[in-house]
């Protein structure tokens, strides 16, 4: 209701009876939210159109939209990541935040509190909220136990037991047979199930399942059994964070909280000798929006100069807005640090290590501008080899020995290529490929011979020793179903070396005859193309 009165002022009357319904609902049309006028009525969400139209035949109605309100709700949770950084929905009407450690950033819980009901308020969002111990508790005291709205309530620790206990037991987050019977039985409150043995409440149900859900829902609110919560997202396991007492109205300030920051991230990482490959940047502003920016790294890193080198640069394109009050770092994609011994003597001492470079270009550029080769699956020479980010190559997937079990290592100079040149079968290739094969004039002593001589770039080289030829087969089935396409043909390598002392790679495409191996109409007489250089 209040984001359809958000989004559409006139809507939604303020003098006369209005609900929303869900016309898809397995019970029927059944009413979702309604405003003041109607709930003095006695309208409530949960009943059916039919009853409702009974008791006020006047009732205006409007059919919701859920995935709209699933969206705004969603954004409002990660506008809600300034007072933590795990939260998630709550029901379709609310969310929860793990405020653990970040109240001292407000001063304290009552800072805290008072702080987020005022910004919801100021946003035309009347709301409720509870801090306790346990997300039961919360739920009940938020939605229960805090009369007029807008509003809050800090339940101090210990005290989780007698906050709740007149509290409804529609509160305990049961389904509507469970609190009916409940309130059957005469237990209308929560207090009411404390001086009741557990096997006697147990007893007091007919089904079993009944009694283990109403036992289950109780002991999580009073903190006796643990609830998995399921958050927006995942959260980052090191984070640092800083609130400003003013708000920032441009990003240049904060070139010098951000450099304190990513000396505290890099200090907890270091602590647990751990390191991460990607930093993501949040900011929040005073008119409640938020937005977030980052960087990939090649190899895990705990360097706070490095980190900081990574992020200065995005400074520059952050909005300010009305005003920045609250910015955190977080670190994702951490894994263990794997640290490297230098030699003893000192022509070896230094090894170069490229990452820092390679990620302050990707960081610059553009992770699609800094490539590294990577091997594919193609015996053809031109399509055995990928261009991959040189980011992404070391960050996108978790190496063969993280698979086994092992932790990751530092990529760093001098770790493994993403392939070995010369580790297969078969005569060593050229490390430098032509991006495509050049077409030579060849003289060769016989038709299936290498050349003698031969022509490339309109100068004409004589060859001196000749090596080959080592055969690769067409990949024919490219070509099957592909409208047009020419026969497959056959190519034959030779390396070869002129009088000067300069190595070839060249290959004859197709054989004398090839008519009859190829089941071409007519002969195509074979052409030769150079295709790489040796050292």
């Amino acid at each position: 209701m209040v984001r359809l009165a958000r989004a559409e002022p006139h809507t939604v009357p303020e003098d006369a009876p209005f609900a929303l319904v869900d016309l898809a609902g397995s019970r029927g049309v059944v009413i979702t939210a309604v405003n003041a006028s109607a709930a003095r009525e006695g309208i409530a969400p949960g009943m059916a159109l039919t009853d409702a139209r009974a008791a006020l035949p006047s009732l205006r109605v409007r059919p919701g939209d859920r995935s709209e309100d699933a969206r705004v709700l969603f954004k409002l949770g990660q506008w809600a990541g300034r007072y933590g950084p795990s939260r998630g929905h709550d029901q379709e009407d609310g969310f929860w935040a793990d405020v653990t450690g970040v109240a001292h950033l407000y001063g304290g819980e009552e800072g805290l509190m008072g702080d987020l009901i005022d910004r919801l308020d100021d946003l035309g969002i009347p709301a409720c909220a509870a801090l306790a111990d346990t997300y039961g508790a919360a739920f009940a005291l938020a939605r229960f136990g805090i009369p007029d709205r807008p509003g809050w309530r800090i339940v101090a620790p210990g005290e989780t037991r007698a906050a709740l206990e007149r509290q409804p037991v529609d509160a305990l987050r049961l389904d509507d047979d469970c609190a009916v019977l409940l309130k059957r039985l005469g237990l209308r409150r929560i207090g009411d199930l404390y001086p009741i043995p557990r096997i006697s409440l147990a007893h007091r149900f007919a089904s079993n399942d009944v009694a283990q859900r109403v036992l289950s829902r109780l002991d999580q609110a009073l903190g006796r059994a643990a609830e998995p919560l399921i958050p927006f997202f995942a959260r980052a396991p090191f984070i640092a964070r800083r609130t400003f007492p003013e708000p920032l109205i441009s990003s240049q300030p904060l070139e010098g909280v951000i450099d304190e920051l990513c000396d505290e991230l890099a200090s907890a990482l270091k602590d647990k000798d751990m390191g991460t490959r990607a930093l993501l940047l949040r900011y929040y502003r005073a008119d409640g929006t938020a937005g977030v920016t980052g960087t990939r790294m090649r190899a895990y890193s705990n360097d706070g100069a490095h980190f900081t080198m990574l992020l200065s640069p995005k400074l520059e394109k952050i909005d300010a807005g009305f005003g920045i009050d609250l910015v955190s770092i977080e670190a994702t994609q951490v894994g263990p640090l794997k640290g490297t011994q230098p030699g003893f003597a000192e022509e070896g001492a230094a090894a170069y290590d490229p990452g820092p470079l390679i990620d302050a270009l990707s960081n610059r550029l553009g992770e699609k501008a800094v490539c590294v080769l990577a091997a594919h699956a193609s015996h053809v020479p031109e399509r055995s080899q990928t261009r991959i980010a040189a980011v992404r190559s070391a960050a996108g997937a978790a190496p063969a020995s993280a698979a086994r079990g092992k932790p990751p290592s530092h990529l760093s100079s001098h770790d493994a290529a993403p392939w070995s040149h010369g580790q297969g079968q078969g005569p060593r290739r050229p490390p430098f490929l032509l991006e495509r094969p050049e077409p030579i004039d060849v003289v060769a002593e016989v038709p299936d011979g290498p050349p003698a001589r031969f022509v490339w770039r309109r100068v004409e080289r004589r060859v001196a020793r000749a090596q080959g030829p080592q055969r690769i087969a067409p990949e024919w089935w490219r070509l099957i179903g592909v409208p047009g396409a020419r026969p497959a043909r056959i190519r034959d390598y030779y390396k070869i070396e002129d009088e000067g002392g300069a190595a070839y790679w060249v290959f004859r495409h197709g054989l004398f005859g090839g008519a009859q191996e190829e089941n071409a109409q007519e002969a195509v007489p074979p052409r030769w193309f150079l295709h790489g250089l040796f050292c």
